[in-house]
């Protein structure tokens, strides 16, 4: 007998309809082509084909609005109003909850099978990876500095700082930081929406907020999006378990959140081989904003800075402290932002590395990879002007374009599966 409903399809090529049929045997069900034939779908539902998806989300959606992208699809199917600007949201945020679970089971998945309970710790005190950093030699190391051009009683100092300077081929370097979209107003909120929305204390708008990471290994490399560092600091061990690299030291570069540093070592506090860099740009940017509240006019502002941006660039934090302590009180307006900006760099003292000495070498200073990829993967599409998100629509959005920027789409279209594999 002819199913009563048609088998509805949404595709490349265009919306069309099946028809299915079932065979019954003294009133009991013996075949269903649109059960046993095709994937089985609810009663209002339609089959979206991979090319439906490529087209829609990985050219659409993540890269246009909703209706822009229904005007462009309906146009290249030439079928007007075919797939509406609310489908395609929902179908959208619907494939990107599917992603984020995906993730969430497989990291869970790798952490049981290597050892590690649900949060990241392992479950035995087995050493895991080479617990001790390779370095740069000494001769390179003293080549860099001598070539700093700086007197005897600054190399010394210089010499003085703890950071580390990594062995880049035995090194992953991990960018991580959070980016913030405008929240939508409702007059219902669900619990877990308000877990993931914080409210600025100046303007009381509330902010959906994303996490992302981004790993680099020579010209490998591999980025991830998810809600709260904890959740994504799972994904990135996962990851490393999954391509063997915890016999390297891993290098995150950070701005200064105090809450992420203290998630980064609180995730990794089994494993010895962790450094982090304080991004140049945000130290820099600290100060700046520090000593313009501080002191007395632009001028003595700028020659401040500049003094102090020459001092901590060589790494030495003891003659920066030193120095802003000396400032003289006629020049301030303000000295508690200057006791603020000196516990920011006393707190930052093991992060702050001799950025000069870092650029000779050829190592990275910043997190410029990673702030890029937070415009990739979030800002660009979500912060235009006027725009606000849910935090389902929002992170959804966030993790197909990562799917886009991995080159994993077509996998996980083909075998709803997320391979956590380097990708060039």
């Amino acid at each position: 007998m002819q199913n009563t409903w048609p088998y509805r399809v949404d595709s490349e090529l265009g919306r069309f309809e099946v028809v299915t049929y079932r065979v019954c045997q003294e009133d009991s069900l013996v075949y269903d082509s649109a059960r046993e034939m095709f994937a089985p779908l609810g009663c209002w539902e339609r089959y979206e084909t991979i090319g439906f998806k490529e087209l829609a989300f990985m050219h659409g959606v993540t890269e246009r609005s909703c209706r822009k992208t229904e005007a462009l699809l309906n146009r290249i199917r030439h079928q007007e109003g075919a797939t509406g600007a609310t489908t395609l949201r929902t179908s959208a945020e619907r494939e990107g909850k599917q992603v984020m679970a995906c993730l969430e089971r497989t990291t869970t998945e790798i952490l049981h099978e290597e050892g590690f309970d649900k949060t990241g710790q392992p479950i035995s005190a087995t050493p895991f990876g080479r617990q001790d950093a390779v370095v740069m030699s000494v001769e390179q190391v003293n080549g860099a500095i001598a070539a700093c051009d700086l007197t005897a009683d600054e190399c010394a100092e210089v010499k003085r700082n703890p950071v580390l300077y990594e062995q880049p081929t035995e090194t992953i370097n991990i960018s991580i930081d959070d980016v913030v979209v405008k929240h939508q107003k409702r007059h219902r909120i669900r619990q877990e929406e308000q877990d993931a929305m914080r409210e600025d204390e100046d303007s009381g708008r509330t902010y959906v907020h994303n996490t992302v990471a981004h790993i680099q290994h020579q010209e490998q490399s591999y980025c991830m999006t998810g809600q709260g560092v904890p959740t994504v600091l799972r994904i990135v061990l996962g990851y490393l378990l999954t391509n063997a690299l915890l016999g390297y030291r891993l290098q995150f570069f950070v701005d200064g959140q105090k809450t992420l540093q203290a998630a980064i070592f609180r995730a990794f506090s089994w494993f010895r081989n962790v450094g982090m860099i304080l991004d140049w740009y945000h130290l820099e940017d600290k100060c700046a904003r520090q000593l313009s509240l501080a002191m007395k006019g632009a001028m003595l502002r700028n020659e401040t800075l500049t003094t102090l941006s020459t001092l901590l660039w060589a790494g030495r934090v003891d003659s920066a402290v030193t120095f802003l302590r000396n400032i003289p009180k006629t020049h301030l307006k303000k000295s508690d932002e200057i006791r603020i900006l000196i516990g920011y760099l006393e707190r930052n003292r093991s992060y702050i590395p001799c950025y000069d000495v870092r650029k000779r070498l050829g190592l990275r200073n910043s997190s410029n990879i990673g702030e890029k990829m937070n415009d990739l993967i979030v800002s660009d599409r979500q912060k235009h002007h006027g725009m606000s998100w849910s935090v389902s629509g929002s992170s959804s959005l966030a993790a197909l374009e990562a799917l886009k920027r991995n080159k994993t789409y077509q996998h996980w279209f083909e075998y709803h599966e997320i391979p956590l594999k380097q990708a060039a």
